[in-house]
């Protein structure tokens, strides 16, 4: 999973570097633990400025995970979509019953 979180001003004041500390405590502890997919993996890049802020309107903080653009992201938010992918269960070679 990439996750790239903008740096510019406006997000920054609006809570970028709250998103950036919890994802980095994240990757650093949680994903760690038993019951984390095997295949999974936790990217975290910053970006100076994504410019969605030079076309929107009160759009910030602006995080992009795996292409797809969050605005007004919350910590929790971006938390609850990097767990919910983390700890998805892959089924593969494993019959349903």
């Amino acid at each position: 999973m990439k996750i790239v979180v903008c740096v510019g001003s406006n997000c920054t004041m609006m809570g970028a570097d709250s998103i950036i500390a919890s994802l980095e405590n994240l990757k650093e502890t949680i994903l760690k633990k038993e019951g984390v997919n095997p295949v999974f993996d936790l990217d975290i890049e910053i970006a100076r400025c994504l410019g969605e802020c030079k076309t929107k309107k009160a759009v910030s903080p602006v995080v992009v995970v795996d292409g797809v653009i969050y605005h007004n992201a919350s910590r929790e938010e971006i938390m609850s979509v990097v767990l919910d992918a983390a700890f998805d269960d892959i089924q593969i070679g494993r019959a349903h019953v």
